[in-house]
């Protein structure tokens, strides 16, 4: 005991050179293991060869950053293929009562049916020419089938019913040739003090109706709204699309039933 207190540094220091001997023989020289991390790779490297053992480095993934955006740049998505819109003569057309209908879909390029034989056909507003020659017709706006339906209007919109359900009685009024029922509608509710609201539609090309005396579709339930009849046809085309004639007779009326409680 003795012996090992007194020589205690010597026998630990032996014990390391032992060990580091015994390390150096093992590896075969001095070189310690080359870590290359570049290629993903462990290479071990000795005297007398070179042993190459792959191994994959898992990374942290790199939380996304976005995309910055300066502020006078703006990111564009890219632009989608323009598609023509198919020419008339690309597209194979019957002539029904004046209307170019397309074969295959049986409506016109605005959605629209063909009309009764004998009926007026669409026109399209930006191609009609508006004179200075006067012609009358009549006017009238009513909205009596809500007198049946008061139940299911809204509370606060019963009291705009007229007690006999007519917003404006039957009157006759000037157009110039070349105008649509909605030329006249605006006219003359605008002329009367009468509130009109509509919105354009391209698809169908025309305006649409919204509301007359702030009376608007669906007050009263899913299938109220307003509806034109010209001469007691109900057309199956927007009042811009209608041309007028002299003489006709223009009847605004408000339906709670998708038209089955006017006709």
């Amino acid at each position: 005991m003795i012996f090992l207190k007194k020589h205690k540094r010597k026998i630990i220091s032996a014990v390391i050179i032992l060990a580091l001997l015994i390390f150096t023989y093992m590896w075969g020289g001095n070189t310690p293991p080359e870590i290359n991390l570049e290629n993903k790779k462990i290479t071990l490297t000795s005297e007398n060869k070179e042993e190459e053992i792959s191994e994959t480095i898992s990374e942290k993934p790199t939380p996304d950053k976005g995309t910055t955006v300066h502020k006078d740049e703006k990111i564009s998505p890219a632009p989608a293929e323009s598609v023509p819109e198919p020419k008339k003569e690309d597209v194979e057309y019957s002539v029904l009562q004046g209307m170019d209908i397309d074969k295959e879909s049986g409506t016109d390029r605005y959605k629209t049916q063909p009309v009764p034989e004998g009926m007026p056909v669409p026109i399209e507003p930006q191609t009609v020419t508006i004179s200075d020659k006067q012609m009358t017709c009549t006017l009238a706006i009513r909205c009596d089938t809500l007198l049946n339906n008061l139940d299911y209007l809204e509370e606060s919109k019963r009291p705009l019913v007229p007690q006999d359900g007519i917003i404006l009685a039957e009157k006759q009024v000037t157009f110039y040739e070349g105008e649509s029922v909605f030329n006249v509608l605006l006219r003359e509710t605008r002329r009367n003090g009468i509130h009109m609201e509509y919105v354009s539609t391209p698809i169908y090309n025309s305006a649409y109706i919204e509301g007359i005396h702030n009376l608007y579709e669906f007050d009263c339930g899913e299938l109220s709204g307003w509806m034109y009849s010209v001469n007691g046809w109900f057309p199956n085309y927007g009042c811009s699309r209608y041309a007028l004639k002299e003489g006709d007779r223009i009847e605004w009326v408000y339906t709670c039933k998708l038209g089955r409680d006017v006709k």
